[in-house]
């Protein structure tokens, strides 16, 4: 055969269908890509779990693309991501807080208030020997305040008979009183020393109050006077605290 009736020979029909066929397998794909309209692709044309980490640009997915309530405790790993808390404590009182938000409560300590010990040289005059003040809600604050008044005489004649008296109240209305009481000199000892406990529970409204201990002392005979010191702390502990509505 002729070579150059091969040439002049016209491509037949399955040839050209060949060739287009082949087209479309490797470049109609990539062309369809191009031409696809914006927000064609959507639940309908992708298989659930088709799109994972691996096809997504870090940062690209952000709270703007997930919708509201989508993503809640089945969406996510709990040992990674802390939930939302579910539970609660007084104020205070949470000692833990796991990934799944539940929360573990401890037994809340009362709030307390007090003062350093405070020492003062007394006299026949009634004097302050210790004060603190105690916060309060406007619905009330209860508290239980304890006071402790250690006294340290020394005579100032012999014989002499001492008398140390002590009141802690609340913005100095009525409280809680205590004595202590030596007879000095002569047969006894020239010096002496003791405690004076106080205890008073109080009830706060409003603004704060100052809980005072005040002392003094009375001798006989008067003149010489007597060495009187006093070392005065008080302790307040609050029992209740109602909140403000």
């Amino acid at each position: 055969m002729n070579p150059r009736s091969l040439v002049r020979r016209h491509l037949s029909v399955p040839l050209v269908v060949s060739f287009l066929a082949l087209f479309v397998a490797l470049g109609g794909a990539g062309w369809a890509a191009l031409r696809i309209p914006p927000n064609s692709v959507g639940n309908a044309q992708l298989q659930n779990f088709s799109v994972g980490n691996a096809k997504l640009r870090p940062n690209s997915v952000g709270s703007a693309k997930i919708i509201a309530g989508a993503v809640g405790a089945r969406q996510v790993n709990s040992r990674q991501v802390q939930l939302r808390v579910t539970s609660s404590c007084l104020i205070g009182a949470i000692q833990a807080l796991s990934l799944s938000g539940n929360v573990t409560c401890a037994p809340a300590p009362p709030n307390e208030y007090g003062t350093l010990p405070q020492n003062a040289a007394l006299g026949p005059s009634q004097q302050q020997v210790a004060g603190v003040s105690l916060p309060a809600t406007q619905a009330g604050s209860s508290y239980l305040v304890i006071g402790d008044v250690q006294v340290d005489e020394a005579e100032g004649s012999a014989p002499q008979s001492v008398s140390v008296s002590c009141s802690m109240s609340l913005g100095g209305g009525s409280g809680t009183n205590g004595d202590f009481d030596t007879n000095l000199g002569a047969t006894n000892a020239t010096n002496a020393s003791g405690t004076i406990p106080l205890v008073l529970p109080v009830s706060i409204a409003g603004a704060p109050q100052t809980v005072a201990i005040n002392c003094e002392d009375v001798a006989s005979p008067a003149s010489p006077a007597p060495s009187v010191n006093v070392m005065a702390t008080i302790h307040a502990i609050q029992t209740a605290a109602n909140a403000d509505k």
